[in-house]
């Protein structure tokens, strides 16, 4: 992210310049937005850019993420490295929340319940945070419940050519033999079995387009599905 006062702050991506495409080119101009995962804020914020009122949703370190509970690994340990982890995610969010003077909401929570407090939304989006939860689901079917207009769902492809195989059958991340290996991921999700997601949740017109976008030094190939009521 380009964050005033504080210039070029690395990460794992890089949307610079393309988050437009990130989010499927939707016209958020005087919507009310969900931004499930806001994580450091970058489609939070971007999208208030766009004339929208922004409630971004996370998990805060109060909260457990969906580790893989890897028989042969300490996972106490593993949760609190990773609501330390957390605090740290929430701090950057605020920093660059001052930064560049928003007025969006931060409500931390789990995605398996959040709070209808929130009260009603035009849009829910979800920037790469369904391959984290061990129930991609239920966490549309929470935000199916306020959205009033439309989902998004941008989510990463395994593969750099959108094999057909792929865009219907899931692929389960983890693997027993390897306990050492990701313990923060759970589903690749094709856009098909997405789409059927979210056509029983009410959002029965979808389309899905295909981007690439610089994961490190590495292209990866992001679907992203508009879901309209």
């Amino acid at each position: 992210m380009d964050v005033p006062g504080h210039g070029t702050i690395k990460g794992e991506w890089d949307l610079r310049g393309s988050v437009d495409d990130y989010l499927g080119n939707f016209d958020f101009k005087g919507k009310r937005v969900l931004d499930v995962g806001a994580a450091s804020g970058i489609l939070s914020f971007h999208i208030e850019k766009q004339g929208a009122e922004v409630v971004s949703f996370d998990l805060s370190e109060n909260f457990d993420w969906d580790i893989v509970p890897f028989a042969e690994n300490n996972n106490e340990i593993a949760r609190s490295e990773r609501r330390s982890h957390l605090r740290k995610i929430n701090n950057g969010y605020w920093l660059c929340h001052q930064a560049f003077q928003s007025k969006a909401q931060m409500v931390n929570g789990v995605v398996y319940d959040i709070p209808r407090s929130i009260g009603a939304v035009d849009v829910a989006v979800f920037g790469s945070i369904l391959l984290h939860l061990r129930d991609p689901f239920l966490a549309l079917e929470n935000a199916a419940a306020l959205a009033k207009e439309a989902i998004i769902v941008s989510d990463i492809s395994p593969y750099r050519k959108f094999t057909s195989k792929f865009k219907r059958n899931p692929r389960f991340m983890p693997r027993s033999i390897s306990p050492d290996g990701i313990t923060d991921g759970w589903f690749r999700l094709p856009p098909l079995l997405v789409q059927e997601y979210l056509g029983i949740l009410g959002f029965k017109k979808s389309t899905i387009v295909w981007n690439n976008f610089k994961y490190g030094e590495r292209i990866r190939p992001i679907y992203t599905i508009i879901a309209r009521r």
